[in-house]
């Protein structure tokens, strides 16, 4: 009888933690959909020309130290298709240049880039702080902390 008890407990315990672990992914998946939709949505309605992950781009570039392509790439966790045409899409709009060296690309803001982010980052922040209203520091520290576990744990994984 004893047995059985203990037995039926770690099955429910390993049903939960897969539960647990479901709900884990699920919620990072809905988060980021639900942030991604409400970006879209933000640019649509104020006019931007680009999307938030050319903003995020444009975000990253720094006047006195610009970054390389694979630096970005890095950064902002794309890969080198991925960003090769986000960068493309940014210099045909005229929002950054793109200068060769011999080993890689140096990403360049242009005036027009710095105006265009001037006019979206305001409005990003604001976004951003209504949408993490109610959440401690602690809890985006624990949260963030969490989720690069998680990446370090597949990259880990993967290799």
């Amino acid at each position: 009888m004893q047995l059985d008890l203990l037995f039926l407990s770690v099955i429910i315990i390993t049903m939960l933690k897969e539960i647990f672990t479901n709900l884990i992914g699920n919620a990072i998946v809905a988060s980021g959909r639900a942030i991604k939709v409400h970006n879209l949505d933000l640019y649509a309605k104020n006019g931007f020309e680009i999307t938030p992950e050319q903003y995020m781009v444009l975000n990253m570039i720094e006047d006195d130290n610009p970054p390389s392509q694979n630096k970005l790439c890095k950064l902002l966790c794309k890969d080198k298709s991925n960003m090769t045409r986000i960068i493309s899409v940014l210099e045909e709009k005229g929002l950054i240049t793109k200068e060769q060296t011999p080993k890689t690309n140096v990403i360049k803001i242009t005036d027009k880039g710095r105006s265009l982010r001037a006019e979206i980052t305001p409005i990003m922040t604001e976004s951003r702080k209504n949408y993490l209203k109610d959440i401690t520091q602690d809890e985006m520290y624990t949260c963030v902390k969490v989720l690069e576990q998680i990446r370090k744990n597949i990259e880990q994984m993967e290799n």
